[in-house]
């Protein structure tokens, strides 16, 4: 099956999960009723995921690669602003995804995906460096802060403007991770392939 061809029956499931999650929580979906919903099979389903918490970060890291992977230039207040209106528009799917606080929840996910992400983007300036303690706890500390001041952004209760939220996290992120953001080629395909199965 091809990359294309993929990613057209996931983002099949994203949308009619997107659907779904306006008359129902998140807790309550069930693979079953999702296929049924787009009249495919749970086989499919699993194909492609382990299970509604995989399909959830993978809409993250879509989201994410269609903001980093084909728009990016630089890591830039423009291009932070360009990812949180792209999580503005979908208030809703994520303030209810959010709520999830299990270990396979999208918090989790997206801090195992920063994590990774600054520790390969730190390679790629510097190959033949290995990261230092202090670096390993400044990219957690970092993802920590901002994973949680983005729960309380989507919530309401920290008023931030996407501009004003982009500019503090541009302003607060650790100078040498900020460089290697910078100079770090990311590739959409190796972004998504992050999360759910991976099957030729």
């Amino acid at each position: 099956m091809t990359m294309q061809m993929k990613d057209r029956t996931k983002l099949m499931f994203r949308e009619h999960l997107e659907e779904m999650l306006k008359n129902i929580s998140f807790e309550k979906v069930r693979i079953v009723d999702l296929c049924k919903s787009c009249n495919a099979t749970p086989q499919t389903f699993y194909y492609h995921f382990t299970d509604k918490y995989e399909l959830v970060a993978w809409i993250y890291l879509y989201d994410f690669a269609e903001v980093f992977c084909e728009t990016r230039t630089s890591y830039s207040l423009k291009t932070l602003n360009q990812i949180l209106k792209k999580i503005e528009k979908k208030k809703s799917f994520y303030k209810e995804v959010f709520k999830d606080n299990s270990y396979n929840s999208i918090v989790n996910y997206i801090h195992r995906f920063n994590v990774k992400m600054g520790i390969t983007a730190l390679n790629h300036i510097n190959p033949n460096t290995e990261i230092t303690i202090n670096q390993m706890l400044a990219i957690k500390y970092h993802s920590y802060g901002t994973i949680g001041i983005t729960r309380e952004w989507l919530y309401g209760d920290t008023k931030m403007t996407t501009r004003q939220f982009a500019e503090f996290q541009l302003k607060t992120i650790p100078d040498f991770l900020r460089e290697a953001y910078d100079k770090y080629p990311y590739s959409r395909m190796e972004v998504l392939q992050l999360v759910g199965k991976q099957k030729e």
